[in-house]
């Protein structure tokens, strides 16, 4: 059985000439307004490759022809690899995976139902929930630590992630040039050194854009470091149709294009053939509320159609889910069946976005399950379907003949494991076995299924010394505050 969600159905909502006709209205926008590009090295870089480039406004406008060199340049295939090989992510074009959310900085605490902020040990729990769910195969340090020192909050979150999780760990925090080198040498360290690692990255770093048409110095410099170190490259744009983004969704997907494939440049002149992944969470604003819309339709169609760029590029696609729920419930599994399928059956590559609430910023621990759960059901829905000789069953249906029953076939017990989802929260007895057992709702079921995962999941120890070198980089780098940092308890 391959790893991650193998696809069969799927629908295309862009025609081949929509595409096209992004392409070249954003190869227009990058040419005739261009981006603002903070870095002085970024802008340095792009003024010596035949960039227009405005110092004062510090702005590039840069010609078509470095988009098509940047994309001749791209990687088709990019493998976020595992410490455990067996959950290495292949980003092939053909197969798609789950990544938890991520960067959250509240918690309900999952024994008194307190909302506060979040901890270590909440991401030390969530990242074992995580690694033991068969449809979350990419990890994101869920919420931060907050009881850490705060100049090293990123590093403690990548600490606990490497430590409670065999699959590949993906973070959001390399926004410095330091940041850069300390999240590149602990991905060394956990990986046995960095001969290893560059044959395997085992971690990641998404990195966001600013809409509209905005590059930030910090983020564009880290970007640089890790693509020289072999760190995988997430640019992910997140322009809001009506603010940040034309009101029209196409319009803001011009936008957001415009942004990657300006970073893509940026990254290919620096270092040809990094591993760059096209990433895109647009989601439209709310105009009753003034919040970011997300789990709407629009969120999942923006989805579907990055995806679908990305895919015209080559390229692999990351994509958002997220949603505006307070509490696990009917909204809450609204928001992320309504965000996942769309773009699942469009072909995400990779999704990121499952677990949190509160348009990701607050983490339930039972959502987590409750979440994977859902993708459970929708990775059935696109697997497709086939005939041949043995799913036709001839032989089969010969043998039992008219009116009989299947159950004590083998090729019963074969299809069942493999043709019928098996959820594991899901209630589909009668309502009089299901009240004999204390009537429970979806999220007893998945407290329960959360206390089982702490009480017994073991996690594999990373290489010797690892932990060691890793709290010597967090070490060396804390920084103090106010003539020192105080212990947090």
């Amino acid at each position: 059985m391959s790893y991650g969600i193998v696809r069969g159905t799927r629908f295309q909502i862009l025609s081949k000439d929509d595409l096209d006709r992004i392409h070249w209205g954003t190869l227009h926008i990058l040419e005739k307004v261009g981006v603002q590009v903070d870095s002085p090295t970024c802008r340095k870089l792009l003024k010596e490759n035949g960039c227009e480039v405005d110092e004062e406004a510090r702005s590039a406008k840069i010609p078509s022809h470095l988009v098509m060199e940047a994309l001749s340049k791209k990687k088709s295939t990019i493998t976020l690899a595992a410490r455990d090989p067996k959950y290495d992510a292949r980003l092939d074009l053909n197969h798609s995976y789950m990544c938890a959310n991520g960067n959250g900085a509240v918690a309900v605490d999952f024994e008194t139902g307190e909302r506060r902020n979040s901890t270590k040990q909440d991401l030390v729990d969530s990242t074992k929930i995580c690694d033991a769910l068969p449809n979350v195969h990419v990890h994101w340090p869920m919420v931060s630590s907050t009881d850490v020192p705060a100049s090293v909050v990123h590093l403690h979150d990548l600490e606990a992630s490497l430590n409670n999780t065999g699959k590949h760990v993906m973070y959001e925090t390399g926004v410095t040039l330091e940041d850069a080198k300390n999240l590149t040498a602990m991905g060394y360290a956990a990986a046995g050194g960095e001969k290893e690692y560059r044959r395997r990255p085992i971690t990641s770093c998404l990195q966001c854009t600013y809409a509209p048409l905005q590059h930030d110095a910090g983020v564009m410099d880290a970007s640089l470091e890790f693509a020289k170190n072999g760190v995988p490259l997430v640019f992910f744009t997140m322009p809001q149709p009506g603010a940040t983004g034309p009101a029209s969704l196409v319009g803001s997907m011009v936008v957001g294009n415009a942004e990657v494939l300006s970073a893509l440049v940026m990254t290919q002149l620096a270092s040809p053939g990094a591993s760059v992944i096209y990433g895109l969470g647009i989601a439209p604003l709310d105009m009753k509320t003034t919040v970011r819309a997300g789990g709407s339709p629009e969120h999942a169609i923006c989805s579907a159609m990055g995806t679908e760029m990305a895919h015209y590029y080559g390229m692999p696609s990351c994509v958002g889910v997220s949603g505006t729920a307070k509490e696990p419930g009917i909204q809450a599994a609204m928001d992320t069946y309504t965000g996942c399928v769309g773009p699942l059956l469009a072909g995400a590559d990779l999704m990121c976005g499952i677990g949190l609430l509160e348009d990701s910023s607050c983490l339930h621990l039972e959502q987590v399950v409750i979440d994977n759960e859902i993708v459970g059901a929708i990775a059935r829905l696109i697997r497709g379907e086939w005939a041949d000789d043995d799913t036709l069953a001839l032989d089969v249906i010969e043998k039992v003949g008219i009116g009989k029953n299947y159950l004590a076939q083998k090729h019963t017990m074969k299809y069942l494991r493999t043709d019928h989802f098996m959820p594991t929260l899901v209630d589909r007895r009668s309502e009089d076995a299901w009240s004999t057992t204390g009537k429970k709702t979806m999220r007893d079921s998945a407290r329960e299924k959360v206390k089982e995962i702490l009480a017994t999941h073991k996690v594999p120890g990373l290489p010797d010394g690892a932990n060691r070198d890793l709290a010597a980089i967090i070490e060396k780098a804390k920084k103090p505050l106010w003539g020192g940092e105080s212990k947090v308890h």
